[in-house]
């Protein structure tokens, strides 16, 4: 008999670890940017796990270090703001951020989109250009185009509630008191 109820403890215990494990890891994607010229409004947007509602923080930034002549007035090196989690498909929720570019100088640029109350990050590269971008439908001879591809990151849930998240500590819970329970019996 004690088998049986070492059998059945254990089946549990392996279920409430199951259940502890389904709660959802949240992650952020940022789609295709492709180049901006200066002066342009680049539109950056991506899909997501996330509830509709939470916030999501937008930095976008320089990246690397070129001369410069400390007496001219500098362009700008980047902005930030927050985009919020809108209802998408059944499958992910969308984002969409906006910035104007003008005062921006031509180079590359890092866009990082993190979630303001979790830990979801992902990052993406683009180029802001000095002229005028190719229209969709024209192809682009320039050596400097380099193609982005869509960044994911995935992290541990967050204390934050979601869809998931109020069955993780009830099980936790539960695969402890069992636990204590099969010890207490030795």
């Amino acid at each position: 008999m004690r088998m049986k109820t070492r059998m059945v403890l254990l089946t549990a215990l392996v279920l409430a670890a199951l259940a502890c494990s389904i709660a959802a890891a949240q992650e952020v994607t940022i789609n295709e940017i492709g180049d901006v010229a200066v002066g342009e409004t680049v539109v950056i947007n991506g899909t997501t796990n996330i509830e509709p509602g939470n916030s999501l923080l937008v930095n976008i930034a320089a990246i690397g270090f070129a001369p410069s002549n400390a007496s001219a007035p500098g362009g700008v090196e980047g902005t930030s703001g927050t985009a919020i989690v809108e209802e998408g498909n059944a499958t992910a929720n969308i984002w969409s951020f906006e910035a104007d570019t003008t005062g921006f100088e031509p180079g590359e640029y890092i866009v990082t989109v993190e979630w303001v109350e979790g830990d979801a990050v992902a990052s993406a590269t683009f180029n802001i250009t000095e002229g005028e971008t190719a229209t969709p439908g024209e192809t682009e001879t320039s050596p400097a185009a380099t193609p982005t591809t869509p960044a994911t990151a995935t992290t541990e849930p967050s204390p934050t509630p979601t869809t998931a998240g109020p069955a993780a500590p009830f099980a936790a819970v539960f695969a402890a008191a069992a636990f204590g329970y099969l010890l207490k019996r030795r």
